[in-house]
């Protein structure tokens, strides 16, 4: 029986509530949750990062979507809790159908976004039932829940960021402006480190600080942050640039005591309910897309000088893993998926400027990479034996930059079913590679130009092909998206995008091939085409060659001619050698 389900439940009735809803995220709406609001994984152990959980007296239900649907149905065994699909069905549908008139459902809205709070309320309301965003009740089932990590904030210097913060601050307030607007709202993290040039470490695999900002055409900029963090250096900095500091929790006071008539801008997909719901109600809020969000998602020309530098980098650390790995394989040696994983990170920690992973090493052999954000433990670490399939999908954070790329091996032998798969996938990266796209083009339209080769075979892949990447931020950047459902927000040059179509075969093998690539102008006006930025071979022996056309077959050759005249110089003879073996043109 699950203890701490049945604590909840008691705490739920004792506050007079039908529903209990947990979001699966932190009051920044971070990708990566920090440990102390880990609630859902505390609560039942999933460990996936898209989770939604409904709890009542009579049944409790997660809500994920399909890159989970396997390692969830493992993980919530014997919990209580029932994993339900987010392609069959929402938690605001069968809210609606299993809550009568009258009755409350309460969550901490601390952790609901307000677009997220909108849409409940629009659907709920009109059926008499009551919502209570303000009720927190983790602690009736995690009395010891960890405290709030709080890491050194520092500098990036403008010699990697390319902008100062004066210029940056300026710019915002031009789009504010331009917006109608006298201030604007943010609390995601990725764009008050960006725009502040200040990095830290309070998030996993993110180098942000836990902060909100509000900025105004009138006053100075104003930082919310826990005050004892700021050391006497970044605060003289933040003075000299006319930054004003105050402590985290007074934002919300804040608000409430914005003038009278205040224009307020406000992305309601990143920020929460209760902030929302904390501003003076004559204030005049404008709901829309934080300006940050863009200027940091197009890399100036500096951010991108850099991120090549950085490519170069990580290229070599991902060359001498396979080259390791290759070798400790042909040895029969014995390597699990931590033993990979853990090899990797220590050939990326000798890289120039690396500061830490981007997100969890996804180290997964044959039937672990069916599972597209498997990630090893010590409960479930596969040894990575000959006559098998192993992908690693993994990143860097460096100063100088983010990382995120995948590589398929073959370990041996391998069927004719994967040999084809592999091409295939491969087959949609090469194209999208190769896209000449409108300039108003947004990540839909690319989308499809991956996933026709895979329907012509009847296959697919549940996730989206692609996602903006930070600059020294968050792996995941918005508003970039490669995917069916992507926003409307137009590829731009300088945005970095990943590629990476992928096929899941479950109980046996999972594929996923990922380049960044950088929207760039193409020779002809009035369209854009990318530049392939990921520098690491792409392995050519599982190709079936009678499935490429020319131009890919040229691609292929092409790009890894390219690795291995970029990364060479930085490899040993050892590893120059194997790497010419596994750039040998097809």
């Amino acid at each position: 029986m699950n203890q701490n389900l049945q604590k909840l439940r008691q705490s739920v009735l004792e506050a007079g509530a039908d529903a209990y809803i947990i979001f699966n995220t932190d009051p920044h709406s971070c990708e990566y949750v920090p440990d102390d609001y880990l609630v859902v994984k505390q609560l039942c152990g999933f460990t996936g990062d898209n989770a939604t959980v409904v709890v009542t007296q009579t049944f409790a239900g997660l809500w994920t979507d399909s890159r989970f649907y396997i390692s969830g149905t493992q993980e919530l065994k014997d919990s209580g809790v029932t994993l339900m699909k987010s392609t069959e069905s929402t938690f605001v549908s069968w809210l609606k159908s299993n809550i009568k008139k009258g009755g409350v459902v309460a969550f901490d809205g601390r952790c609901a976004t307000a677009s997220v709070y909108f849409d409940i309320e629009k659907k709920l309301t009109p059926l008499g039932i009551v919502l209570n965003e303000k009720l927190d009740l983790t602690s009736s089932f995690w009395p010891d829940r960890p405290q709030p990590k709080i890491t050194p904030l520092y500098v990036l210097d403008e010699e990697y960021a390319g902008l100062s913060v004066k210029e940056k601050i300026a710019e915002v307030i031009k789009r504010i402006e331009a917006e109608n607007a006298d201030k604007l709202l943010t609390s995601d993290l990725a764009e008050i480190a960006w725009l502040l040039n200040l990095r830290a470490s309070d998030i996993n695999y993110c180098p942000v600080f836990k902060a909100f900002m509000i900025i105004g055409r009138d006053n100075l900029p104003v930082l919310f942050i826990d005050k004892s963090r700021i050391s006497k250096a970044i605060d003289e900095l933040l003075d000299r640039i006319g930054v004003l500091v105050c402590a985290y929790d007074l934002v919300y006071t804040a608000l409430a005591h914005l003038p009278d008539g205040t224009s307020l801008l406000v992305d309601i997909n990143s920020a929460s309910a209760y902030l929302y719901l904390s501003v003076n109600k004559k204030c005049k809020i404008i709901e829309r897309r934080s300006p940050i969000q863009m200027m940091k998602a197009q890399k100036n020309e500096t951010e991108i000088a850099n991120i090549r530098k950085t490519m170069v980098v990580d290229g070599v650390a991902m060359e001498r893993f396979f080259c390791w790995l290759e070798q400790q394989l042909s040895q029969s040696a014995r390597v699990t998926e931590l033993d990979a994983a853990a090899k990797l990170l220590e050939y990326r920690k000798q890289g120039d400027k690396f500061i830490s992973e981007s997100f969890e090493c996804i180290s997964a052999f044959n039937q672990h990479a069916a599972m597209p954000h498997f990630a090893p433990g010590a409960d479930n670490n596969l040894l990575i034996e000959k006559d098998g399939v192993y992908l690693v999908d993994s990143g860097g954070q460096y100063f100088t930059g983010t990382t995120d790329l995948t590589r398929v091996i073959p370990t041996g032998n391998y069927s004719s079913d994967f040999a084809e798969d592999y091409t295939l996938v491969l087959k949609a990266m090469v194209d999208i590679s190769l896209a000449v796209f409108p300039t108003k083009s947004n990540g839909a339209a690319i989308d499809a130009i991956g996933r026709i080769n895979l329907w012509r075979f009847g296959k697919d892949f549940g996730h989206g092909t692609g996602h903006g990447v930070g600059f020294c931020l968050n792996v995941h950047e918005p508003p970039v998206s490669i995917s069916p459902g992507a926003s409307k927000a137009s590829l731009l040059p300088g945005m970095v995008t990943s590629n990476e179509p992928g096929m899941y075969i479950e109980g046996k093998y999972g594929i996923r091939i990922e380049n960044l690539l950088l929207v760039k102008p193409s020779e002809f006006e009035g369209f854009n085409c990318f530049e392939t930025l990921t520098l690491c071979h792409i392995d050519t022996r599982p190709i079936l060659k009678h499935l490429l056309k020319e131009d890919e077959i040229e691609f292929i050759n092409n790009y890894n001619s390219l690795v291995f005249d970029k990364l060479s110089p930085y490899l040993n003879a050892e590893e120059v050698n194997y790497l010419r073996e596994r750039t040998k043109k097809i």
